[in-house]
């Protein structure tokens, strides 16, 4: 295939990833609303779309990962896979929701801002048992080689 880098079509693709990405979440989440309003047929099919739109967008990252340094996927090991999922989670919880809380707060979304400070923390946690992971899945590869 053809470098995607500085098309329309990796603009396409990424864009399709994130919107696939946040259909899925969404059909989820109103999946669940279903079952709480006692609906579990139509929270069924919710829950079915979702994983239609999962598959959407796996196939836009098989696009994608052909640009390795874009979504950390290129990466042929699942070391270097764990440490891009790593990468991702310390971006997280150091950069993006911290200035996403400071600008909530700025703003006078106090609740809001609290809901990314416990993203924070959350993502902090993540972060920390990927390192560990990953530390421990590159001594075991290392040893096997």
């Amino acid at each position: 295939m053809h470098d995607l880098r500085g098309t329309k079509t990796l603009e396409h693709l990424q864009q399709a990833f994130a919107r696939q990405s946040q259909d899925n979440r969404c059909f989820l989440y109103f999946a669940t609303r279903a079952d709480v309003e006692g609906l579990p047929q139509i929270a069924s099919l919710l829950r079915s779309i979702a994983e239609g739109e999962t598959m959407h967008a796996f196939g836009h990252l098989d696009f994608l990962s052909e640009l390795g340094e874009w979504t950390g996927l290129g990466a042929s090991s699942v070391v270097a896979r764990l440490k891009a999922t790593l990468k991702l989670e310390l971006f997280e919880h150091t950069q993006m929701y911290p200035g996403f809380a400071r600008t909530a707060r700025d703003e006078g979304f106090d609740e809001v801002a609290e809901w990314f400070e416990m993203l924070i923390r959350s993502e902090r946690s993540h972060a920390g048992a990927l390192g560990a992971r990953s530390r421990t899945a590159h001594r075991r590869f290392a040893r096997m080689k």
